[in-house]
């Protein structure tokens, strides 16, 4: 099985599918592991720093209407 990290276009479809579903149980704990994917993929330099920074406010901010 392909990891998210191995493929960042993937991680973009999962933030859409967590936005699109905020309300669901569980979302707590698929932002937490997409935040660690993505600190992953910049480590990686896989992403920019500005690529981060804009997955990470997009996941935040879906944590603030989950909550």
């Amino acid at each position: 099985m392909t990891s998210v990290v191995d493929c960042p276009d993937r991680v973009v479809a999962c933030v859409g599918r967590i936005a699109r579903d905020a309300a669901r149980p569980g979302v707590g704990l698929a932002l937490d592991r997409c935040l660690e994917d993505v600190e992953a993929l910049r480590r990686d330099h896989r992403i920019t720093a500005e690529q981060r920074e804009a997955l990470r406010l997009i996941l935040l901010g879906i944590g603030l209407h989950a909550a």
